[in-house]
């Protein structure tokens, strides 16, 4: 299946690199980068692997970072909204598409 980011998902993925940048933490930046690009892999394949954020909203928690792929699963294409870090207000991304 198709996967595809909102311009708010890739603002929140440039971000978090930029944050990794900022901090000299280039091996870092390169990693998430790379677990981002597993992740969306893995939602292409297997789309109802997150769990149930909201009515039909999901998410999927990175494994080596603090942060979460928030996505809805469309008839054709998996849509990501967010890629959000765990210690901020949870939900913040409601109102997304």
């Amino acid at each position: 299946m198709r996967v595809d980011l909102s311009d708010r998902a890739r603002n929140d993925i440039d971000a978090a690199i930029d944050w990794y940048l900022g901090k000299q933490a280039f091996s870092a930046a390169s990693k998430f980068a790379d677990e981002i690009d597993q992740a969306l892999k893995l939602l292409a394949q297997y789309p109802g692997i997150g769990v149930t954020a909201q009515s039909v909203t999901r998410m999927r928690s990175l494994q080596e970072f603090p942060y979460s792929l928030i996505y809805r699963v469309m008839p054709d294409h998996v849509r990501v909204i967010a890629v959000a870090h765990h210690s901020r207000r949870p939900g913040y991304w409601r109102g997304r598409r």
